[in-house]
């Protein structure tokens, strides 16, 4: 006598996902190039925000972006209240929240407001977008970090692209650095697909 019982039949009809739309996030069969960049865009008293390097496929661009706080003085319940503060960055509403932007060199301003880029949503491509992909963090009692990324589709046009940040809640003012674009698309021929 068995104690579990048998499992149900499956349902073989069920079809497979596909592959989530391409100005969601990065294509899930490829490899990417990597393009070196390791530039801390902002510091300020207790917070940093650090570019970490550029992970460039053949129809976009995933920037890694870390970010880092420290506790320094601050009471218990000061650093309590800051790292749930620092992982609910993305909230319209307040003007100090976190925001992270992209200018390219067509003239497009992209700006990432929530963790979702559902007001950016292209459908034929037409235009840029900038959504928010994956993220983790942690820390201790003195120290903590998130990392995240930022995924641009399609390949951004040739010349300079800015990458662009601010969080005045945090004291950071709006902060940038300049990327070469020209080299980022010329990584993504690079790009290799995982399987056939």
């Amino acid at each position: 006598m068995d104690f579990f019982p048998a499992d149900p039949p499956q349902d073989e009809s069920v079809a497979v996902e596909s592959e989530p739309e391409p100005w969601r996030a990065p294509p899930e069969n490829e490899v990417p190039a990597l393009f070196p960049l390791s530039e801390v865009l902002a510091v300020a008293e207790d917070v940093a925000i650090i570019a970490t390097g550029v992970r460039v496929y053949s129809t976009g661009v995933e920037f890694s972006i870390e970010r880092r706080m420290r506790r320094g003085g601050m009471s218990e319940e000061e650093w309590q209240l800051a790292q749930m503060g620092f992982h609910g960055h993305h909230g319209v509403g307040s003007p100090g929240r976190m925001r992270y932007g992209l200018g390219l060199s067509d003239g497009q301003h992209l700006v990432l407001d929530r963790s979702w880029g559902g007001e950016q949503e292209p459908r034929d491509g037409s235009r840029h977008v900038l959504t928010m992909t994956g993220g983790s963090g942690g820390g201790s009692d003195r120290f903590h970090t998130s990392e995240e990324g930022l995924w641009l589709w399609p390949l951004p046009p040739e010349g300079p692209l800015e990458l662009v940040v601010q969080w005045p809640d945090r004291g950071v003012p709006e902060s940038r650095t300049v990327i070469d674009a020209t080299s980022l698309r010329a990584l993504a021929a690079e790009a290799a697909p995982i399987w056939p």
